[in-house]
């Protein structure tokens, strides 16, 4: 198994292929395996108990292995914290790309919408566990804190430049700044997030996302002419 194929699997939180036959797996494999069981294991605590009270030794426990096992493959519990992010950003990634194919301007904010629901629907368990953890960061001065600071501004590099293709096809009015367009975008979404943590009771999703597509084509789909 290739160790692009290995991070794809850990990332969403698949175990390695096995073939039908009964060969030895290879170390690359049995780490590739309990890593995703450990990273499984972090997002359910994390769900259950918040990251605060997880702790590596749980992780361990609950993954199916020795209590030390997690402290050992990751040392601090920051750092499987800032890998499961990590592997989170790379499915998201894919997911979003897979989406994003043949799409520009004004239809890529729609697809990446729709994207985003998909997955808080989809994958809520998942989808609580990141960004209650990626939340929880913002008050310390951690890996996952300086993670989440890049993945941020990448958001908002790619919705300003799916407004500027749009603007360059005539989508998009010349009105809208792109880059301060992209901070009220990612706000939309982070907002919605951090509501439907809170009280996911009282957060409609679909219809949130529904509303705010309304809203974008108005504001956006309209030319200078």
């Amino acid at each position: 198994m290739s160790q692009i194929n290995q991070m794809m699997n850990v990332a969403s939180g698949s175990e390695p292929n096995r073939t039908q036959s009964s060969r030895r797996m290879t170390q690359a494999e049995r780490t590739a395996l309990s890593d995703s069981r450990m990273y499984n294991a972090a997002i359910k605590l994390i769900c259950e108990t918040g990251t605060h009270n997880t702790t590596l030794k749980d992780i361990g426990e609950h993954a199916g292995y020795s209590r030390g096992l997690a402290s050992h493959r990751f040392g601090s519990k920051d750092t499987l914290f800032a890998n499961l992010i990590f592997n989170f950003n790379i499915r998201w990634a894919a997911h979003l790309q897979r989406r994003l194919q043949g799409q520009s301007g004004l239809s890529s904010l729609f697809t990446a919408l729709e994207s985003v629901e998909e997955f808080l629907i989809e994958e809520s368990e998942y989808m609580r566990a990141m960004y209650s953890l990626w939340y929880e960061s913002i008050g310390s001065h951690s890996e996952v804190k300086q993670r989440l600071t890049e993945y941020h501004q990448a958001y908002r590099r790619d919705v300003s430049s799916w407004v500027r293709r749009g603007q360059a096809e005539q989508s998009i009015g010349q009105h809208i700044d792109p880059d301060r367009y992209a901070v009220q975008y990612c706000s939309f979404i982070f907002g919605t997030i951090y509501q439907w943590l809170v009280a996911p009771d009282c957060i409609d999703i679909r219809e949130s996302f529904a509303d705010y597509r309304k809203i974008t084509k108005l504001l956006l789909a309209q030319t200078d002419s």
